[in-house]
């Protein structure tokens, strides 16, 4: 009788903490809405010196393209040249190895760059990422069953293949049949290195990790290229064939 007495009084107590609160008056207030109104431009001017800047660095012509690179498929020119940019520098930079790249189509995020002179901001809209260059190192026989799952379209460099029935044949390394037992350098990126689905392959390689941004790479190699007078945009075709 008495615990059950002291239960009770527990539980009003704790009812009773409880505060509870009700509107005692309920107003409203009209504000007009004007069809015009100042502008307060104090955060723009605060802006304008660096906006001007990057402005300035991104109209900046870092080389010329000699002929239009885009995205289609079953051959993108513009990937197969970005390509190149990241063994060029890989071999450059890291490893005079290097001498395979690919990339998927996704990861090229401006559909074209035209002929004539090709700024920083251009680079920066096809490679707006901050992705870093990776050197692997695998046998060919991992290499083959990566190519041969490749995406369609997408960039490659240092070899070629063709394709019948959707089936990826006569992979060539170098102008060579690939072989199996050799070891090969790939220039890729952190982004596809880290890629959990493609643990298979990835995670059986020696892998090299860089600070270099890939979009950097792709700066510098058109920089080299204007010093030294070599065209871009030329031969990038046929490095992927349509059999009958």
């Amino acid at each position: 009788m008495t615990i059950r007495f002291l239960n009770i009084v527990i539980v009003l107590f704790l009812f009773s903490c409880n505060t509870s609160y009700h509107p005692g008056s309920l107003r409203f207030t009209d504000y007009p809405v004007e069809a015009s109104s100042v502008s307060d431009t104090t955060f723009g001017k605060y802006l304008k010196p660096f906006r001007d800047s990057m402005d300035m660095v991104m109209s900046e012509a870092v080389g010329d393209i000699a002929q239009r690179m885009d995205v289609k498929r079953p051959v993108t020119t513009l990937g197969n040249f970005m390509c190149d940019a990241f063994v060029y520098m890989a071999k450059e930079k890291f490893d005079p190895k290097a001498e395979i790249s690919f990339m998927g189509l996704g990861s090229i995020r401006r559909p074209y760059i035209e002929a004539g002179p090709v700024t920083r901001g251009a680079i920066f809209e096809v490679m707006p990422f901050d992705n870093l260059m990776v050197l692997i190192t695998v046998k060919g026989n991992l290499l083959k069953k990566f190519i041969e799952e490749m995406e369609e379209g997408g960039g490659i460099a240092g070899f070629t293949i063709s394709i019948k029935d959707k089936k990826v044949m006569n992979i060539m390394v170098g102008g060579r049949e690939i072989d199996e037992q050799a070891e090969y350098t790939i220039v890729s990126s952190d982004y596809y290195a880290n890629n959990p689905a493609k643990s298979w392959f990835y995670g059986q390689a020696k892998r090299k990790d860089t600070n270099y941004l890939i979009r950097d790479a792709i700066i510098d190699y058109v920089k080299i290229m204007k010093k030294n007078g070599t065209p871009l945009g030329t031969q990038l075709e046929n490095r992927i064939t349509l059999g009958n």
